[in-house]
């Protein structure tokens, strides 16, 4: 069955105070779930290294894997590579031992950006493996500079894996599906979520439980192996949490004869 995480913003929308970080740290590590992600953007910027020091023996007494999560994007809006952010970001990673970074694409360019830039960033930080997610903008959240720059990362052998998110596809009016199949190869961690359009506005919601709902088909088609994330709005509770957990666990439990087509 595979690992699942919560991350930070399935309880918060603003930012948080160190009582409401430990009080999330607790119920996750009550849970089923076997990581969590803490998202920078919630973490208050003028004490940020104090908290993550302060966050790390709390997390590892939890036995909590740890995913670091930044809207710093990889590549700035010229195409070159955020280093200096991306340094502190990585170092940002090392005072909670994160084994993951999620991180934005940014404005990749293929005939601008130098991937050789970035694998040498990945071999200062062997610690950290990067996962780029797509987000819900164009320059990131776009089917086919994604596609190019995992393309052209490959050919190079670099470390970088992808997290997928099921929802985010919306929000560029991109086919899930589509994007699926051409990124499946690619694909580590995966963040479930199910949005809806509203007068124009797309909202996040909690996963539709029923057996037909189409998060399911692309869950069942990917390997067990890989992590989950729930990436919508949870109660905080660890009965809450182990409801979605229950209702992912079952779902891979089903005989899956048919592909996504």
């Amino acid at each position: 069955m595979s690992e699942i995480y919560i991350p930070l913003n399935s309880f918060f929308a603003e930012k948080i105070s160190m009582k409401d970080l430990l009080q999330a740290i607790s119920i996750v590590g009550k849970s089923k779930a076997s990581g969590i992600e803490i998202r920078r953007e919630l973490l208050r910027e003028q004490d940020l290294l104090s908290v993550l020091q302060n966050i790390q023996p709390i997390l590892h007494k939890a036995n909590l894997t740890t995913v670091y999560s930044a809207p710093i994007p990889i590549w700035n809006s010229t195409g070159f590579i955020n280093e200096q952010a991306l340094q502190t970001i990585f170092e940002e990673c090392n005072c909670i031992s994160a084994k993951w970074v999620k991180l934005p694409l940014g404005h990749y360019m293929e005939e601008k950006s130098d991937l050789q830039s970035l694998w040498k960033l990945l071999k200062d930080h062997p610690n950290v493996s990067l996962l780029v997610e797509n987000d819900q903008t164009m320059e990131g959240g776009k089917i086919q500079p994604l596609a190019a720059f995992f393309e052209n990362a490959s050919k190079l052998e670099m470390p970088v894996e992808m997290t997928f998110d099921i929802g985010n596809w919306a929000f560029q009016q991109e086919d899930a599906y589509e994007a699926f199949q051409i990124f499946q190869p690619y694909i580590f961690y995966f963040h479930l979520k199910h949005v809806v359009k509203q007068d124009n506005l797309f909202f996040t919601v909690p996963l539709p439980p029923e057996q037909t709902a189409d998060w399911r088909k692309m869950d069942q088609c990917i390997s067990a192996s890989i992590p989950r994330a729930l990436e919508f709005p949870l109660e905080r509770s660890m009965e809450e949490i182990n409801k979605y957990i229950d209702i992912i666990q079952s779902n891979q439990g089903r005989e899956n004869s048919h592909a996504i087509n």
